[in-house]
């Protein structure tokens, strides 16, 4: 439940028309941060022995301070929350003067051989035993959002 912090620069094919970093590349660097978090605590060896994999099954991003060309970025990554189903990050883009410029809360969905492993299950594969972590009322709040919104989209119709 350690916080991972990873540091990126945006560079000048990272930003869009406005001349900052661009909303898709923003996620790319979430990617990351969440790739290095995995590896700093050992995880990725369990997820290619074990043919695991996790797939985005949501997000939520809010940006606050525009990253520009050549701005250093220090990410901060942390599972926030965790249900039987979900692993929920929550990550942050830290400017270079303090400022949080980005924050997302992502949910992860941890796969095997396509189908959902429940978290439980995938921690009894890797051998780790995470302690009970109490939901964030904005995180809980943000969880019941989403089981209201409709699935398949009603503009899919």
């Amino acid at each position: 439940m350690d916080i991972h912090s990873s540091n990126y620069i945006c560079w000048p094919w990272d930003i869009d028309m406005w001349g900052e970093l661009n909303n898709g590349r923003a996620l790319s660097l979430f990617d990351l941060g969440r790739y290095g978090f995995l590896s700093r605590f050992g995880l990725m060896r369990y997820f290619f022995r074990e043919k695991i994999s996790n797939a985005v099954a949501g997000v939520s991003v809010r940006y606050r301070h525009r990253i520009r060309p050549f701005s250093r970025i220090e990410m901060r990554t942390r599972i926030i929350y965790f249900d039987d189903k979900f692993l929920y990050y929550e990550q942050l883009m830290m400017l270079s003067d303090g400022r949080c410029a980005v924050q997302s809360l992502c949910r992860l969905a941890i796969t095997q051989h396509g189908k959902l492993l429940p978290f439980p299950k995938a921690c009894e594969k890797m051998g780790i035993h995470p302690p009970p972590v109490e939901c964030p009322l904005w995180v809980k709040k943000w969880i019941e959002a989403e089981s209201e919104r409709p699935w398949p989209p009603e503009l899919a119709m």
